[in-house]
């Protein structure tokens, strides 16, 4: 009976043993197909999902200011991209390189208004007294699991939307916003107005895809908007953490909304599993971790240095970029409320006095244009060619010493009267103070330059509180952001402090309800005033370039979907080929 019931035991084990080898046998063979599935899928170049993708935003070169939108920082949206998202942005899927190719998406802060889509918002409706915005259904916030102890993964609102806006008003930020907005509310879960006391054209890039145009949860407010640890959104990624004078990293959003479409096929976004933007100070550190493979990206506003590109060119051949005019400039902000500066007279001497093709010569790209700023010649109807400015502003173009000394002596200026100029210190930037400083010397104006670091130079500038003069870098592809932001008094981006009341009626009708052909023609009359006068020394074009490896997919130079070349919704779409990179070997 014992016999029996031990072979009983040993027949059902060995039964069990083959079955469970065949079984293995099996799983071993579905791996192995799997596996050759994964290989086939890579050697054909299809989407990928998983890695680590490491991007690196030029400004982002020292550690990130407070990212509450209060603070009236432009920093720390290039850190918020990729967790926050904005009502608009461009449609760069259907209209960019990857679909008809009819708009490149280069130039910052430009969007034309056919390629301009809902992200947030669903659709959205303009009239003369107000804005209607219908939201996007199906948006979910997604704190991670520290913020889920005091927010859940809810539906996205029109009352958040709403409560952000006010919020974002009563910021240094929104003093545009706040002087033309009245009542502001809900009209349903997914319905919001935004009335207006006065028409802006300008009032749906202000908050609708402005660099501080991110939505925030109103959650994350009241658990302290400063901490970047409550930084949550609705975007494709998902804060991990901020490691003080290394990085701030992302986990990918599992349930991000947006989708893309590829050979018929529609993906789930994003494709990597983590994203991370260093922190990289100096310019020749950040040229070797991308040189070494170490980031995927350089790329954004700044870009690679043109100083740069003959180094990368020769030693890594590999790399894929895009070079060109973004439609962003370098001047000098002279504060208008400040003698001796507040004397247009000893404005206009200090730009004869200052060699403006000595700046553009720096770049290293050849020749660029002098005349560009506050529109550039790319935008025809609202550009006035050189030779048809009046014969006193083109004066201020010709770099003469001579005259500059004699308008200085005409304009009672002082001998020696020190001047402070206040910069980032970078080393682009210490170059070009050095280079104005030896120009002015020329013409007995002293220079004493101040660098401070890149956190306390926006401050500095967006507050007013630099002494005589600093460094702008203002986006001049829209006709309607230049001159009217940089020049009407009590704008926000209105540094220079400068007021002219002819100029400042001007600016209000252009931002009134009328057509494209009336707002060109103010444009044209404004441009006039504001070089007349100088608050602003428009040194040289900026040409940037945006470099990254070709195992980066999916991704075709577009730098430009919202205000500022932000990243996370791009950077969202690209996925990373592993096996080529190790090819590659990186």
């Amino acid at each position: 009976m014992k016999h029996n019931i031990l072979w009983t035991l040993l027949s059902f084990m060995m039964v069990a043993a083959l079955l469970l080898a065949s079984c293995n046998g099996e799983e071993g063979e579905q791996e192995e197909e799997e596996e050759e599935e994964e290989e086939e899928e890579e050697e054909a170049g299809l989407p990928q999902y998983g890695g680590t993708f490491v991007f690196f935003f030029p400004q982002c070169n020292t550690d990130p200011p407070s990212p509450d939108i209060a603070d009236g920082q432009w920093l720390q949206t290039q850190w918020l991209a990729p967790i926050q998202e904005q009502p608009l942005i461009v449609d760069f899927v259907k209209y960019g390189p990857r679909g008809t190719g009819e708009y490149d998406f280069q130039l910052f802060s430009y969007i034309p208004n056919a390629y301009l889509k809902g992200h947030l918002l669903e659709s959205w409706e303009v009239s003369p007294d107000k804005l209607i915005w219908h939201i996007r259904p199906n948006v979910y916030w997604a704190p991670n699991e520290k913020q889920s102890a005091w927010m859940e993964a809810r539906e996205l609102t029109a009352e958040d939307v709403v409560a952000d806006i006010l919020y974002f008003r009563e910021a240094p930020a929104g003093v545009s916003v706040k002087a033309i907005t009245g009542d502001i509310y809900a009209t349903s879960r997914y319905d919001l107005v935004i009335e207006m006391n006065s028409f802006n054209h300008l009032l749906n890039y202000w908050i609708g895809y402005e660099d501080r145009a991110n939505i925030s949860a109103p959650e994350m407010i009241a658990a302290g908007a400063n901490k970047w640890e409550n930084q949550v959104g609705t975007g494709p990624f998902i804060f991990k953490e901020y490691d003080v004078g290394s990085h701030i990293s992302y986990n990918r959003n599992p349930n991000w909304w947006e989708k893309e479409t590829i050979d018929g096929v529609e993906y789930s976004l994003p494709f990597v599993d983590e994203l991370i933007m260093p922190i990289i100070p100096d310019v020749a550190s950040q040229i070797a971790a991308l040189r070494t493979g170490k980031i995927d990206m350089l790329g954004g506003e700044g870009g690679v240095p043109s100083a740069y590109w003959e180094t990368l060119d020769s030693t890594c051949p590999e790399l894929l970029s895009k070079r060109s005019p973004a439609g962003v400039g370098q001047v000098l902000v002279l504060k208008c409320t400040q003698p001796p500066l507040d004397n247009v007279d000893v404005r206009r001497a200090l730009m004869v006095g200052t060699d403006l093709k000595a700046f553009a010569d720096l770049q290293g790209v050849g020749a660029l244009p002098l005349h560009w700023y506050p529109v550039p010649e790319g935008t025809a109807d609202a550009y006035i060619p050189f030779e048809e400015l009046p014969a006193d502003v083109q004066l201020l173009y010709d770099y003469n010493p001579e005259l500059a000394i004699e308008m200085l002596d005409n304009a009672d200026y002082p001998d020696g009267f020190p001047l402070k100029y206040t910069i980032a210190s970078t080393a682009t930037e210490l170059d070009r103070a050095a280079l104005l400083q030896d120009m002015w010397a020329k013409i007995g104006v002293e220079i004493e330059i101040e660098a401070v670091d890149a956190v306390t130079h926006s401050t500095l500038l967006r507050t007013g509180s630099y002494t005589n003069m600093t460094t702008d870098g203002p986006k001049v592809g829209n006709p309607l952001l230049q001159p009217y932001v940089h020049g009407r008094t009590g704008n926000f981006f209105a540094v220079a402090l400068w007021e002219n009341e002819q100029f400042n009626e001007l600016g209000d009708l252009q931002m009134q309800f009328n057509t494209v052909e009336e707002q060109n023609r103010l444009c044209k009359e404004m441009t006039t005033i504001m070089l007349r006068e100088v608050p602003y020394i428009p040194t040289n074009l900026v040409v940037t370039g945006h470099f990254w490896w070709p195992w980066v997919k999916n991704y075709y130079g577009e730098r430009a979907i919202d205000d500022s070349g932000t990243p996370g919704i791009i950077l969202a779409h690209a996925w990373l080929d592993q096996a080529l990179k190790a090819t590659m070997g990186y």
